[in-house]
């Protein structure tokens, strides 16, 4: 395991390092103020074998626990609490010490509530005004830092699939420093680079960016929740050069920054997270903004695979070659496998393979297509339908916005295809005129059977679509 701070606040002491838009850090100053928050948990116990969990915005102090927590050996878990999922992960993962901002601490009352029996409570002072540590009973006399080890995961994430079921996934610290450094020769990565954390600490893209940042030796900013406003910023007045989004913070940005010029030291915005439409990419790249796909999950500690800029203007719509290290397949039925020292479980070794449940393809130049999730093609009366074909067609129309596609149960078919879409003007359009417009593109098995409206795609934590959510919307709407 690679103390990135310590080691950059050797190489490069006085490159900047952090910066919350008040108070900025060099990598000398946040690796003395990681010390003191390091010294703060080993008091309490941390150390291999502990579970920390975390529950704030991403804010400079929150970076600066999440380092701390490597630095002792402990195993950060990130939480989400404003998302009921995410918040409700605490009770599977059964920390032994929590981190509580003041703004997010309160709306865990109802855990310590229930387990209240299990913590002690320590106010944080000084900087860390308002802050909370609950800890349990754990051994308050380690006093000598324990030696790092790589035998416990750097971290736990709660990930949770289209259906919402949620899982806790490890993610090591091998992992994370193969990830960084496969990354960092893909698109080129320096010192010179600012990065904005733009995604919550609970996924694995937003720990992937804070521990990339600090590995690659690069500026981190950081503006707590993510807010259009504040990714318009960024850009425009605080000369980020990197940031990773999901494709609805793409189209919100193509929306609020209309037609303004892309400043030069904005070099890539890496989407990935879900399905990126191709009316999306083409508007992102009509407008100049320098696109690079990626494709991975938490599994696979963020990337498997990712297109440059340059490649993503060539051939939009491949996710580029798998990143150094990682290796991928396609099985027989088109599922898209990877193995590799980032994978879970480190499939690294002859024969050992994990299966990612998405579909793709590899064309010869080696490049990786994603077609589809595994999960979500319908079967229709024997009839296999792809959804995201269905789902691009009715954006083709004109008075679209956007739309999603799922099947639907039904006693006789199986599945039909369910649509629910979302309007340019937030009125609903005739059904016919739908239907209509679907005719002379699809078959009469990929024509929905039921239609619905809404004001926005019901989404879950990852940016993906709540399926759960949608099919309770459409039920009722057979056309």
């Amino acid at each position: 395991m690679i103390d990135s701070i310590r080691r950059i606040a050797q190489e490069n002491p006085d490159a900047l390092a952090l910066d919350d838009g008040e108070n900025s850090w060099t990598y000398r100053e946040l690796d003395d103020a990681v010390e003191e928050r390091a010294s703060q948990l080993l008091d309490l116990g941390a150390g291999p074998g502990i579970t920390i969990a975390l529950a704030s915005e991403v804010d400079a102090l929150a970076v600066q626990y999440v380092h701390a927590v490597f630095r002792t050996g402990s195993t950060i878990a990130p939480v989400n609490p404003r998302l009921g999922l995410q918040g409700a992960a605490i009770e599977k993962l059964n920390p032994q010490i929590v981190l509580l901002s003041k703004q997010d601490g309160p709306t865990l009352d109802w855990y310590f509530g229930k387990y209240e029996h299990r913590y002690d409570s320590v106010n944080l002072t000084g900087q860390a005004r308002g802050w909370t540590i609950k800890s349990s009973d754990l051994s308050r006399s380690r006093c000598i830092k324990p030696e790092k080890t790589c035998e416990f995961p750097a971290a736990l994430l709660s990930t949770s699939g289209t259906d919402g079921a949620s899982k806790i996934v490890p993610i090591m610290h091998q992992s994370l420093d193969h990830s960084a450094g496969s990354v960092k020769l893909r698109l080129g990565l320096s010192t010179e680079d600012r990065w904005y954390a733009s995604l919550s600490l609970a996924h694995i893209g937003g720990l992937a960016l804070i521990h990339r940042s600090a590995w690659t030796g690069s500026a981190l900013l950081v503006k707590g929740y993510f807010s259009i406003h504040n990714l318009v910023d960024m850009i425009d007045s605080y000369g980020i050069s990197h940031t990773s989004l999901v494709p609805t913070m793409l189209y919100q940005l193509l929306e609020s920054r209309d037609e303004k010029p892309i400043p030069a030291t904005l070099k890539a915005l890496i989407i990935g997270g879900a399905p990126m439409s191709s009316s999306l990419l083409t508007r992102a790249l009509a407008a100049g903004y320098p696109v690079a796909s990626t494709y991975g999950m938490t599994e696979t500690c963020s990337q498997v695979a990712t297109a440059s800029v340059e490649l993503v203007k060539q051939k939009p719509g491949t996710v580029g070659a798998p990143i150094e290290s990682v290796e991928v397949k396609i099985a027989e039925d088109q599922e898209i496998w990877v193995r590799g020292p980032t994978v879970i479980g480190n499939m690294s070794h002859e024969g050992s393979w994990f299966a990612t449940g998405d579909l793709g393809k590899l064309d010869e130049e080696g490049h990786l297509w994603v077609i589809g999730r595994q999960r979500d093609i319908i079967i229709t009366g024997g009839v296999n339908v792809d959804p995201l074909k269905i789902a691009e067609e009715i954006r083709s129309i004109p008075g679209v916005y956007d739309a999603a596609v799922i099947g639907f149960p039904d006693a006789v078919w199986g599945e039909v295809v369910g649509a629910l879409v979302v309007t340019q003007s937030g009125e609903s359009l005739d059904k016919a005129i739908i239907l209509e417009a679907l005719k002379g593109s699809l078959s009469k098995s990929e024509v929905p059977r039921l239609l619905s409206y809404a004001p926005e795609i019901p989404m879950n934590t990852n940016g993906k679509i709540n399926r759960k959510a949608i099919l309770e919307i459409l039920d009722g709407s057979r056309i």
